[in-house]
């Protein structure tokens, strides 16, 4: 259920121009820490478009950078120092992360209600990058921090 939200979440997301260079041919989803979807997200995106761009799912390594993500999603670590979010400060980049277990900073947090995925998002965030979230998604969200 999480990897299609996390899908479904990008075409109410407004990128800026700059989040797509020249040469990026691809909307890329990636998956820092542990992968809590298998190949399911990668099922889930197989085909699709967005942006007039086909999406593509790249697994982060520890010492490798988020350079040319458009979306990331952080799952748990055992890493000591934990941060995925840090280097992308600023950046035209939708974090998204699970409320409990996740690094803090997402723009976007999973939550578990009454047994079903729901979940919240951190406005303030999404503008002080320059990502514009649609008010149908805002109004889906079960809170809003509007900062």
């Amino acid at each position: 259920m999480k990897a299609s939200f996390l899908f479904k979440f990008a075409p109410f997301v407004e990128w800026p121009p700059s989040a797509f260079s020249s040469g990026d041919r691809n909307f890329t989803i990636c998956i820092a820490g542990e992968d809590p979807f298998g190949n399911v997200l990668d099922d889930v995106v197989r085909g699709q478009k967005m942006a007039n761009r086909p999406v593509k799912v790249r697994r982060l390594k520890p010492e490798g950078g988020v350079a040319g993500c458009h979306m990331l999603f952080a799952g748990r670590s055992a890493e000591k120092d934990y941060t995925p979010f840090t280097p992308l400060a600023g950046q035209p980049v939708l974090t998204v992360a699970d409320r409990d277990g996740g690094p803090p900073g997402a723009m976007i947090q999973f939550v578990i209600r009454s047994g079903r995925v729901r979940f919240q998002i951190d406005e303030s965030a999404a503008r002080a990058c320059h990502l514009k979230i649609s008010s149908k998604l805002l109004g889906l969200a079960i809170a809003v921090d509007r900062k």
